[in-house]
């Protein structure tokens, strides 16, 4: 991939901070689902103009904070993927890992948010969101949380404050990531022939409308490009620059090497009742061959995950350099 295939593309990656003011109860699995309803139900609730409507019938459903993020649909105008009943979400959650369950007061509960490209504007939905619904009750137990801190973590690692609980300030962000920034992080890695894949969260893969429990290469990178084109075309103006298919045919011909990852059964209750599949592989897996061409792609799908239910924290890796 070269510099210009995803020029107009940028996301800002946001770390929030909700400190419990008495003890705090989540799930052992699926935090990035409780930490996505309430902000849902929320978002929703402070910007409907009539919460019983259902979105695909209201004629404001082009138009609304709450649709446009939360809820988007294809653009009349669309010229492209014009035939995605659900497009992607311009928002990833990253929920904390591990299999903690209880948050005491002092004990801040942590997680980030990633926002790609118009949602970027949306901000400060999500700071009065989050604020709102701490101070109603959050969590298995409906505990009072207090939106205490929001940091923007820039493409170095780097930090700065954008929102403090204290006194409910706002600062505008420093610097966003873009794609060259991406470029540019990935030209340390251009030496590098072998890489691995740690997934974090379950993921959820399909090809030929089969589900994958151990991904070859060019499964997560099909994956991936298609998921970056959506988001760069719906919400960055612009889709990329790609031969899709010369892309595709180079990435089968990254060999995969022995994986250690597993197979894990995830489910969650939608409000209306229903049983949602989360479920997917998390573990590790090696890939060794010409990788220059696609770590861009590699490096970006940290932050935008890969997958299935990615908003919800699903499909969430990290690029390792290989042993």
């Amino acid at each position: 991939m070269n510099a210009n295939n995803g020029r107009h593309f940028v996301l800002a990656h946001y770390r929030l901070h909700l400190a419990p003011q008495e003890p705090l109860e989540l799930p052992a699995f699926n935090k990035g689902q409780t930490i996505r309803g309430g902000f849902g139900t929320l978002f929703r609730r402070l910007v409907c103009i009539d919460l019983r409507l259902e979105c695909a019938t209201c004629e404001l459903r082009y138009r609304c904070a709450y649709t446009q993020v939360f809820n988007p649909f294809v653009p009349s105008d669309a010229t492209r993927l014009s035939k995605n009943w659900n497009i992607p979400r311009p928002f990833v959650f990253k929920p904390p890992l591990g299999t903690k369950t209880r948050y005491s007061p002092g004990e801040p509960l942590v997680f980030d948010c990633v926002l790609v490209g118009e949602a970027i504007a949306y901000l400060a939905y999500f700071i009065v969101a989050f604020r709102e619904l701490g101070e109603g009750g959050f969590g298995l137990n409906r505990a009072r949380c207090h939106l205490s801190l929001i940091e923007a973590i820039g493409p170095d690692g780097e930090t700065s404050p954008v929102y403090d609980g204290r006194d409910r300030t706002v600062h505008p962000p420093q610097q966003d990531v873009s794609w060259h920034s991406i470029m540019d992080h990935a030209q340390a890695w251009r030496s590098v022939n072998e890489i691995r894949i740690r997934f974090l969260t379950p993921t959820t893969l399909k090809a030929e409308g089969k589900m994958i429990a151990v991904p070859h290469f060019h499964h997560l990178l099909k994956r991936l490009r298609d998921r970056l084109n959506a988001l760069a075309y719906f919400y960055c103006g612009s889709p990329l620059d790609l031969d899709f298919k010369a892309f595709g045919e180079q990435a089968e011909q990254i060999q995969s090497l022995p994986t250690h990852s597993r197979w894990v059964d995830r489910r969650r209750r939608t409000r209306r009742g229903f049983t949602q599949k989360l479920s997917g592989f998390i573990g590790e897996v090696t890939y060794q061959g010409e990788l220059q061409p696609f770590l861009p792609l590699l490096l970006l799908g940290e932050y935008i995950h890969v997958g299935k239910n990615a908003a919800f924290g699903n499909g969430w890796y990290r690029v390792l350099r290989g042993e």
